[in-house]
């Protein structure tokens, strides 16, 4: 092969590759276009779940991704039958028509299947359970906060609800937490995480004698310590009555 021939293979080869790196870019380019602006690759799913919790999370993580993907409020509206399915599909169908907005569309979701509750329920929730021996402090803070997020707005100040949880934690954080040295649930977290460190470092410590220390001897035959089965007096004397 001659060098100019070498200089041909060699440009074909790189017009090749330039090629087939810019019908790529298109491909990828299409591909992003096509799923941009709609909830299309959206994984988030709601079924229709009764559960505050469960909408909540939903409706976060739906109206996150809509910011992410900079979709329009009426290519959301359009495509947000993608997310549904069971129950709410079928419900979704019937009130379609209703939701005039994305706003609308948030609105009835919430409204169907997670209406607001009545303060008065929200209260007998709140105090009914006490925190069990078992629940940790962050895990009772959260549900019962969570509980009180569904008052009005501005109902009650952080004080006034530290007052209402703090009667219902376990003894074991009110002998060690002063209601009095809490100001903010920050705090009163903090230091029942330290009060739960401390107890699992004791539960780990060995509870039973000191290695090395000296054992009491146990007689075998009373069972009383201090002496051994050869010189236990109450065998001796029984050995001498039955002879």
């Amino acid at each position: 092969m001659t060098s100019e021939q070498l200089r041909e293979l060699i440009e074909a080869v790189r017009v090749s590759a330039t090629s087939a790196a810019g019908a790529a870019a298109a491909s990828a380019e299409g591909s992003t276009s096509k799923t941009k602006g709609s909830f299309s690759a959206c994984t988030h799913r709601f079924g229709g779940a009764r559960s505050h919790d469960v909408v909540e999370e939903f409706i976060t993580n739906v109206v996150t991704y809509k910011e992410l993907e900079d979709i329009s409020d009426e290519n959301a509206l359009k495509g947000i039958s993608l997310l549904f399915y069971g129950i709410a599909s079928t419900w979704w169908q019937g009130v379609r028509k209703e939701a005039k907005t994305w706003n609308d569309a948030i609105g009835l979701i919430r409204e169907h299947f997670s209406p607001a509750k009545p303060a008065y329920q929200v209260y007998t929730e709140f105090f009914e359970c006490k925190q069990d021996e078992a629940v940790a402090i962050d895990t009772f803070v959260v549900e019962k906060r969570a509980l009180l997020a569904q008052l009005p707005e501005d109902r009650h100040d952080e004080e006034t609800e530290l007052d209402f949880l703090y009667g219902l934690l376990n003894i074991k954080y009110r002998k060690h937490i002063p209601r009095v040295g809490v100001k903010t649930f920050r705090d009163l977290l903090e230091q029942g995480r330290v009060i739960e460190h401390n107890n699992q470092e004791d539960e780990a410590t060995p509870k039973g004698p000191l290695r090395g220390a000296r054992q009491t001897e146990r007689c075998t035959y009373c069972n009383f310590r201090g002496h051994t089965n050869e010189t236990c007096r109450k065998r001796k004397n029984q050995a001498g009555t039955n002879e």
